[in-house]
């Protein structure tokens, strides 16, 4: 390499990390607040079908459960769907349990399809005009659904969601990381949804018309993306409502496993979008994708490039130093992966890590992906077979 190409690598490197994870934040909150597009909401309580797809989560479905009978919601306009996905924890045997005793309407697989299949299922028997997905491991507050439900006013939306809050409270020094991360997710969707154009929503908690749904793929992934963004192709708003909460233990997010799991749904999601269509006819939104979504996807390659054209630039003494610095950045890194180190170092440590484990883990997906690799005992699709 030439120091001209090494110099161009570098910058190039750098301006689009910076872009990706300041410059469009940054831009797509001046666009909310200068062209923002405020939206009707009132009071309104349409029928809700509440959908909780469930595997092994024998911990928190008691409270689960609970937390759906204390929901602030006529009764009358409210029905509760929880299933379990071929569990082997006592999940099953706790939602039957719910069911028989009329807490809500409980769904058993005995064999294991994954969550695409299971929402498909849910929503073919609910009868709601506005559908509502959570999690099983997040809790929602009284009046969320209130609240989700009076965005609905407007014929517009077609899609809200709700605030995800993680609430660190794993002792391995990861959820502090976590809980930062989700709340500058937060910041960058409350903006785009401030222009009706929020991409994705948060799984924990989102509602959208049932008319809109269309049914998923097998083995689909972050359908919490997939629906919001066709709905958003099909004309329709996508809003953010910070008064429905949905609360969740950081621990229940952290792990290098989980964020390969999270990582492959970031790249099938794009496969699947490409293969779908239409979205080239939407200009903003193509905008949307490739900067919140596709740099993100693409910052391992950029991060290495970046390093090793620092590298081949280091007989200069203001390159040297960025050299010696992004140095430190990543040895922090590899120091994180000791949890007694994160506990310790805190920001000095634990964010290097979660920043560079979350890229690591996407490097692990997309080889996984590339072949159709399993993910939690179910095969994903090839992002081959999605190649035109």
């Amino acid at each position: 390499m030439t120091p001209q190409g090494a110099v161009l690598v570098f910058w190039s490197s750098v301006a689009l990390i910076a872009y990706g994870y300041l410059g469009y934040p940054v831009l797509v909150y001046l666009l909310g607040r200068l062209r923002g597009r405020p939206h009707l909401r009132e009071e309104i309580t349409p029928r809700i079908s509440l959908l909780v797809p469930a595997y092994n989560e024998g911990a928190v479905v008691r409270a689960k459960i609970h937390n759906c009978t204390q929901l602030d919601y006529p009764r009358e306009q409210l029905e509760v769907f929880m299933a379990s996905d071929g569990s082997t924890d006592g999940t099953s045997e706790l939602i039957a349990e719910a069911g028989n005793a009329g807490l809500l309407r409980g769904v058993v697989y005995q064999q294991r399809r994954g969550k695409a299949a299971v929402l498909n299922d849910l929503v073919a028997m609910a009868s709601g005009e506005i559908l509502v997905f959570s999690d099983a491991s997040t809790m929602l507050d009284r009046g969320s659904l209130r609240a989700l439900a009076s965005n609905f006013a407007d014929t517009r939306v077609g899609c809200v969601s709700g605030i995800y809050r993680v609430v660190p409270g794993d002792r391995q020094g990861s959820g502090g990381a976590e809980a930062v991360y989700w709340r500058y997710e937060t910041f960058i969707r409350h903006a785009e949804a401030r222009l009706g154009s929020m991409l994705g929503a948060h799984g924990a908690l989102y509602a959208i018309r049932r008319e809109l749904f269309e049914p998923l793929e097998a083995g689909t992934r972050n359908e919490d993306f997939i629906l919001p963004v066709i709905i958003l192709m099909k004309g329709y708003r996508s809003v953010y409502d910070i008064r429905a909460v949905a609360t969740e233990d950081a621990g229940e997010m952290t792990g290098f496993s989980r964020r390969v799991s999270l990582a492959a749904g970031n790249y099938q999601q794009m496969a699947l979008l490409w293969k779908r269509g239409g979205w080239l006819r939407k200009p903003f939104l193509v905008f949307q994708l490739w900067s919140h979504k596709g740099l993100r996807l693409v910052t391992p390659l950029l991060l290495l490039g970046m390093y090793l054209s620092n590298l081949w630039l280091v007989s200069s003494a203001g390159y040297r130093a960025v050299f010696a610095a992004q140095t430190v950045f990543f040895t922090a890194a590899l120091l994180g992966a000791l949890p007694r180190l994160r506990r310790w170092g805190r920001a000095l440590v634990a964010a290097p890590y979660y920043f560079c484990m979350a890229h690591a883990a996407g490097v692990v997906a997309l080889h996984r992906m590339m072949w159709g690799k399993t993910f939690a005992g179910q095969r994903a699709p090839s992002l081959l077979s999605h190649r035109k």
